[in-house]
Order: C-alpha cells, then structure tokens, then sequence
C-alpha cells in the first residue's frame, strides 16, 4: 500500500494539533458539551460509563433512552499523534449523543517512544516502535462490553477513522466483520496483509487528491480490494458530486460507487480534488457521513 515514510508521518503528527485547531473551536466547544452532557445525564445510574481497563474510555450516551429502542454505537478512531476528544472534534460527531443518536466512544490508542498515540493497524502504519498492542482486542471489546450494558443495535455498529484510525478501521472490517457493520475511512488504507472478514462490512473510502502522507494512489485499490471481499460483481459508477471541503470552491468532491453488490453492501470511493491529509471539513460532512452509515446498517 502506498504510503509516506516514517518521518514524514511524524513531521505531520508534530504540526497535526495546528492543523486542526483551523476552524474547529467550535467543534471543540460541541464536543466538550456533549461530554459533559454525558457525565450528567439522567440515564440509569447503574449502567458503567467507563470501558477499557488500563486504557479507560468514557462511554457518550443520550440524555434519556427510549424504552425498547437500541441505539447505533460509533466508535470514532484518532490519527497518529491525534487524541480521541480532537478527533471527535474534527470530525464533527460531538453531538451524535446528546441528540439521542447514537452511543459514541472515541478511544485512545497506545504512546510510542516518542509521546504519540497510535494505533496498531497495519505493517505499515503506525506501530513505528513495535510495542504490538493488541488493539483488535482492545477495540473489540470495548463493544462487548459497552453491548452488555447498553441497549445498542447489533446491527447498526460503526467506526469512523482519520488516517492511522481508518488503517485501524479497515483492520477492524477484516478481522471483527461479526461486530462492525460499516466503516468511514478518512486518508488511511485497506490491509497490506490477507484479510478474510467473516462477512460482508460495508466501506465508505474518502480521500484527498493531494495528501502527501497517505497518498490518493492507494485509495482505488483499497475500494477494489474491498469490493471483491465483499462479493460486489460491477464497476464504480459515478454519482453526484459534493462539496465538502470548506477550504476549495464549489462539488470538489467525487463520489463513485461500486455496483453487484449484495444487497444493504456498499463499496464507494469519495475523492476530494486538491484535498489534502487534513481536509477542512464544513457542516456537510458529518450529516452526509452519518446518513451514509444509518444506510448501511446490516
């Protein structure tokens, strides 16, 4: 898979904070809202909150749960070097739960040597120091756990990752298909080694034209691997186009999807023209993103 040193990486990690900083106060503000919100609902006081063991990880839950409704669970995956608050943040789902959405968790990943979270996705990203954690599990249990104490829609589990965290996400669809529905890739890969899922995982592949740390040349066959694992049989065909980077003028981005595949499965590849590693996103972005996903729930 197509992919920037090392060093490069890091060097993006170093200035990542900067980067997202760039518009998202006030997507720092709804987050921090809807973690708040979270710690004083009024949701039944016997239900944990916090999942993780060692790596804790504080549960985002609707204000009031609707008696008998199972609720989606997002579980939303950081870059390299990011956190799990900023990545929330970035991507704009900090209201998902005090909306009565969904369930949200945004985990942390593991500190290398150098003080970075990452996580252990991939041969080529972003295990730099070969610490190994077993972050399949981890991640994968986190949705154990939080399913025995919560009313969540099996059906309707999710991960969203931005670049080290959609490398993790594809690894997740390879080897935990039984738990997660769908996943929404920003800037990351699918798996440089054989992946088997158990079953078909729905993959909405985004990605910018011109990111220099993750290059777009791995994005058509990420989708084109995907596309076989879950049995789609046509070609991509194109749909209309959308804008969603707030920083470059007018429906920069295309959208394809994949055709044949089984039924409720989508492949679908967004290419955001002259978008880089760390797009600037608008408001379209996470509407468009979660109505993507409650479409592909199984």
């Amino acid at each position: 898979m197509s992919f920037a040193s090392s060093g490069s990486l890091r060097r993006v990690a170093s200035g990542l904070r900067a980067d997202l900083r760039r518009g998202l106060w006030l997507g720092l503000l709804c987050a921090l809202c809807a973690l708040c919100a979270a710690a004083c609902d009024d949701a039944p006081a016997e239900r944990p909150r916090s999942f993780g063991g060692a790596r804790p990880v504080t549960l985002q839950a609707p204000p009031t749960l609707e008696e008998g409704r199972e609720y989606p669970l997002v579980l939303v995956l950081h870059g390299y070097g990011a956190n799990g608050f900023l990545q929330q943040a970035y991507f704009g789902l900090g209201d998902l739960a005090t909306r009565g959405d969904a369930l949200v968790l945004a985990p942390e990943g593991t500190l290398d040597a150098g003080g970075r979270q990452f996580w252990n996705a991939d041969p080529v990203c972003c295990d730099f120091g070969h610490l190994a954690p077993d972050d399949v599990g981890y991640l994968g249990g986190l949705v154990e756990d939080v399913a025995d104490s919560w009313p969540v829609d099996p059906g309707a589990v999710f991960l969203v990752g931005h670049s080290n965290g959609a490398f993790m996400s594809y690894r997740l669809a390879c080897e935990r298909a039984d738990l997660f529905a769908a996943i929404v890739g920003l800037a990351g890969n699918a798996a440089s080694v054989p992946c088997q899922p158990a079953e078909p995982v729905s993959i909405l592949h985004v990605h910018g034209t011109a990111d220099d740390v993750v290059p777009y040349s791995g994005a058509v066959p990420s989708v084109t691997q995907w596309a076989g694992l879950d049995g789609c049989s046509g070609a991509r065909t194109r749909g209309a186009d959308t804008d969603l980077e707030a920083g470059l003028t007018g429906a920069e981005t295309r959208t394809e999807a994949t055709a044949g595949c089984p039924a409720g499965v989508a492949v679908d590849l967004w290419s955001m023209e002259g978008a880089g590693h760390v797009p600037t996103f608008g408001a379209t972005f996470p509407q468009v993103a979660w109505q993507w996903l409650l479409d592909h729930r199984r």
